[in-house]
């Protein structure tokens, strides 16, 4: 049976957080940062009262994916600041990201069932994300998307990349 993509809700954020948790610099995952529930939970909230979907991916098994979106009137951060400055807008944006994959889920297509989800969701917005330079998966998977590097920069002293939708 195919993942069930749905939109996130509050009581998800457990479950997202577990997910996120192998993934964290803490950890030696690929994602920047740290997610711990807190962090999740205010991201949940935030995202649901400005109307930004967070779109999840479960089976039977659990929850498979999570790609995370807000608005890009929060540049309360200065890594969206910078993300903000740097992308060449040509209309409305939204930040896009992060995104977890449980490994299990890696490989089969479910970042593109994601990821049309959100179009659907943000019709005529363009996607701004950024992405390890050193994780050239993730890389891969984001430009087969459709999605072009618009600048480089660096944050915490790591070379990143600054990726839109067009």
């Amino acid at each position: 049976m195919p993942p069930r993509l749905r939109n996130a809700k509050e009581s998800d954020a457990a479950d997202i957080a577990a997910l996120m948790l192998p993934e964290s610099s803490s950890q030696g995952g690929s994602l920047h940062g740290d997610f711990p529930l807190e962090k999740i939970s205010h991201w949940l909230t935030q995202a649901l009262a400005d109307g930004m979907p967070i779109v999840l991916a479960e089976d039977a098994s659990g929850l498979l994916g999570v790609v995370f979106t807000s608005s890009s009137k929060h540049q309360d951060s200065p890594v969206a600041v910078q993300m903000a400055r740097l992308h060449h807008a040509t209309g409305p944006f939204y930040f896009y990201g992060p995104v977890c994959l449980a490994p299990r889920a890696r490989g089969q297509g479910l970042l593109s069932a994601m990821w049309q989800q959100l179009q659907q969701q943000l019709p005529g917005q363009q996607a701004v994300l950024f992405i390890h330079a050193d994780n050239q998966a993730s890389l891969k998977a984001h430009t087969r998307l459709g999605m072009v590097v618009d600048a480089q920069f660096e944050l915490d002293d790591q070379p990143c990349v600054l990726l839109s939708s067009r």
